[in-house]
């Protein structure tokens, strides 16, 4: 699996260190740019289809299935907060669950540019959070679909707010018998 999210050429990732230890054990190490996710949000900074872009990884969840503390959801957002002015475009990447990357895009409007969550509830293809200062897409569950988001525009001035068709849309794939397998993935199965 390790080889084949390699190939498909990602840019960023996370994984839970229970998902971590799961490859080392398998002998397969994780894709360069994966990160782990830690008790404390780190960042980075990359270039992407030509542009300077800021990834938070969002800390683990401290105990699985209760309320992300205020504190460590402010750290995150001071941890974000050191990449505006810096890059383009300030991307989270959570695994907090629904519930919890709302009450984070409610109570740090703006913190990210993009948040793209996983966990607990349910897949979104895209929409506006954080007072239209962030667009949220999360990942649907068991595998099956792609979630994709074209950028027409970049967040740039304090004002700015997310609007459907003038600066993103949002597409959620189902990979099905239509899309077209990789010759290069297909050979590792």
């Amino acid at each position: 699996m390790a080889k084949a999210y390699d190939l498909l050429g990602y840019d960023a990732g996370l994984v839970t260190p229970t998902e971590a230890e799961a490859l080392k054990k398998a002998g397969t190490a994780l894709p360069p740019v994966f990160g782990v996710s830690a008790a404390a949000p780190s960042v980075t900074t990359i270039r992407a289809g030509g542009h300077s872009i800021g990834i938070v990884r969002f800390p683990i969840e401290p105990k699985a299935g209760e309320a992300i503390p205020e504190a460590l959801a402010k750290a995150t957002a001071q941890a974000a907060e050191t990449l505006h002015g810096r890059v383009e475009l300030v991307v989270g990447l959570s695994g907090w669950g629904m519930a919890d990357e709302e009450a984070f895009l409610g109570a740090h409007p703006g913190a990210v540019d993009v948040l793209l969550g996983s966990g607990p509830g349910a897949g979104l293809a895209g929409i506006t959070a954080g007072a239209g200062k962030t667009l949220w897409a999360r990942s649907y569950t068991k595998g099956k679909t792609l979630n994709r988001l074209d950028l027409f525009t970049l967040p740039g001035a304090p004002d700015f707010v997310w609007k459907p068709k003038t600066d993103y849309k949002p597409d959620v794939v189902l990979l099905d018998d239509r899309i077209p397998s990789d010759p290069q993935v297909q050979q590792l199965f």
